[in-house]
């Protein structure tokens, strides 16, 4: 009795435990994936079956269990025959065996509506893979009287994502001639059909294809290339066939006129558009009064060794005359490392934990406030944690600070920067304007052949508009002007870096103080592989403990980039030929078919 007591708990706490850990108890996080590419090769058999080998690539973004892909049928349809191949990073094939949830294998269910395949393996974050489904569909064809005809839904409308590109091949007569071969289409207007009747095989691409659209192919041939087909309508069928595609193909072609003609009376419209703002551009260009000072040009400015007078966020925005990037803030945050008031770790192979060593960093900035605070746990955060934040919003804010201070430093002149920004973005507009219109207008050949031309003079004069602003205006100072020749022989000293002693500069201590802005200007890398070179381990040691993220050689600037950036957005055939798609369906078996992963 005393043994079944203990037993109890025991049972008790594995079960408990059992829960805990299961990660399918849990909401499941939602898979994060791209399918780049569904390859399929179909097959028309004697019987009136279909052979089927539907590729599809993967493309994961996170970690995923598996994949699933469901094929709907009509009830009088079987799916026989099935094998399922993954193809991994390596391109190593994998054999895939029925079984019940273990890895590398895969489920087949039936209900109403089709079949359903689950693939069960196991696939890490960057890891691509293909999986190859190869089953066949019974009485795929059906004989009519007086015609055979294919209608599948051959890439379905199921998919819980986009597909990036579909690539569909279907063999008749096993590749032998089929004169009387006619096939169409449905789906987005882009696609492309080719029937080649000499080999028997029609081919099928399309790219972007939202998930809810899908491919449907429809044919008619012979009914001597299935002679043992057993679905057969003892009834004619081959007018009503080509009668219905040729209103749908009609009708896709009535959309496209009506499209090119709006097309053509809104591009007059442009082009009238277009020379009144060249002719504005003009007038204001040469009525504008020179303002601004303006740096050297850097190929003539000399190395600059001594270490700039404004902080490296100042320095990239002086750099760049613009708000600073987040290899600014990366900067602003690794000289805080440097300065032993935060500690920046590794944790795995491409995340880092950053650690509040004073809490008073946190009063240097809203915005790293708001890091620690919201997406750490007050001390803390890491860069996966970064990465899966929204923080567009306080990062403008913090650029929109740091450019402030510039401002009211009077290094870059605010009245100098509106007038500026005003005028290149009226000219630059103007410019890109002109140039996709000349571009578009080529669509519109038959129109009229000055048509590109106007566009590419108008735009030839607003680029040289564009640029001559540029050249002869400013935003800077006198005084920014000159900081900026400092910190640009600066940037320039790093770049060259290797090309002289860095001894010979200044000491490590020295170099400590450099590192931020190698950060700043994004030759950290660089910096660090030549200090490598010309210090020992034991004298690097010294200023770089063997703890600093200094070692990781970019790894962290990549990493800490990247998160902050994701924390911080043909006519149709109407004669069964080659030719486009058509839109709305002709009722083909397989809607609803798609996939998606788990």
């Amino acid at each position: 009795m005393k043994k079944k007591q203990f037993l109890i708990p025991i049972f008790f706490l594995i079960t408990i435990f059992g829960i805990f850990f299961n990660k399918n108890y849990f909401v499941k996080a939602d898979v994060d994936y791209d399918i780049n590419n569904v390859k399929v090769n179909a097959h028309v058999n004697k019987d009136g079956s279909l052979l089927i080998k539907r590729s599809i690539k993967y493309d994961f973004d996170s970690s995923a269990h598996g994949v699933y892909y469901r094929q709907n049928l009509e009830s009088n349809q079987r799916l026989l025959n099935q094998k399922v191949t993954i193809s991994d990073n390596n391109g190593k094939n994998i054999s895939v065996k029925r079984g019940n949830e273990q890895n590398n294998t895969y489920q087949l269910t039936r209900d109403n509506q089709g079949y359903r395949f689950k693939v069960f393996h196991n696939i890490n974050e960057n890891d691509r893979v293909t999986v190859t489904y190869s089953y066949t569909i019974t009485n795929a064809i059906t004989n009519w009287r007086d015609t055979a005809e294919l209608n599948f839904k051959i890439i379905g409308n199921g998919w819980d994502t986009d597909l990036d590109h579909a690539d569909v091949k279907i063999t008749f007569n096993n590749g032998q001639s089929v004169e009387s071969l006619k096939a169409w289409a449905h789906g987005q207007s882009s696609g492309y059909i080719n029937v080649n009747r000499k080999k028997g095989i029609v081919t099928l691409k399309d790219s972007d294809i939202p998930g809810d659209v899908g491919i449907e192919i429809h044919a008619i041939f012979p009914t001597s290339v299935t002679p043992l087909n057993k679905n057969i309508r003892d009834k004619n069928h081959k007018k009503a066939i080509i009668s219905q595609e040729i209103t749908l193909a009609k009708e896709a072609n009535r959309k496209r006129q009506r499209r090119r003609f709006i097309t053509q009376v809104l591009s007059i419209g442009f082009l009238i558009l277009n020379v009144i703002a060249t002719a504005f551009s003009g007038i204001s260009f040469f009525k504008n009064k020179k303002f601004g000072t303006k740096p050297r040009k850097y190929s003539s400015l000399p190395h600059n060794y001594e270490i700039p007078d404004v902080n490296p966020v100042t320095a990239q925005i002086l750099d760049n005359g613009n708000y600073p990037s987040v290899h600014a803030f990366t900067a602003y945050l690794t000289k805080f490392a440097g300065k032993n008031r935060v500690k920046i770790e590794k944790i795995k192979r491409k995340n880092y934990r950053i650690d509040l060593i004073d809490p008073t960093v946190k009063q240097e900035s809203e915005f790293l406030k708001t890091i620690f605070d919201e997406v750490g746990n007050g001390t803390s955060f890491t860069t996966k944690e970064l990465k899966k934040a929204d923080l567009s919003d306080e990062f403008s804010d913090w650029q929109n600070e740091m450019f402030a201070q510039v401002e009211e430093s009077n290094l870059i002149n605010e009245e100098y920067e509106n007038k500026y920004e005003k005028g290149c973005k009226y000219h630059r507009w103007a410019f890109i304007f002109s140039i996709i219109l000349f571009v578009a207008s080529f669509v519109f050949t038959n129109f009229a052949i000055w048509f590109p031309l106007v566009f590419l003079i108008l735009g030839i004069f607003n680029a040289i508009i564009y640029v001559l602003f540029k050249k002869q205006n400013s935003i800077y100072s006198t005084q920014g002007a000159e900081e900026t020749n400092k910190v640009r022989g600066f940037k320039k000293m790093l770049d060259d870096i290797g090309n002289f002693k860095m001894k010979d500069v200044g000491e490590l201590i020295f170099w400590e103080d450099v590192m931020p802005y190698a950060v700043a200007f994004g030759l950290s890398k660089k910096v660090i592989k030549q200090l490598k070179v010309e210090f020992s381990s034991a004298e690097l040691e010294t200023v770089f403990p063997i703890t600093s993220y200094y070692w990781y050689s970019g790894g962290f600037e990549n990493s800490f980039n990247s998160s902050l950036e994701s924390g911080v957005g043909l006519n149709s055939s109407t004669s069964g030929s080659s030719g486009g798609f058509s839109g709305g369906s002709s009722g083909g078996f397989g809607g609803g078919s798609g996939g998606g992963a788990f």
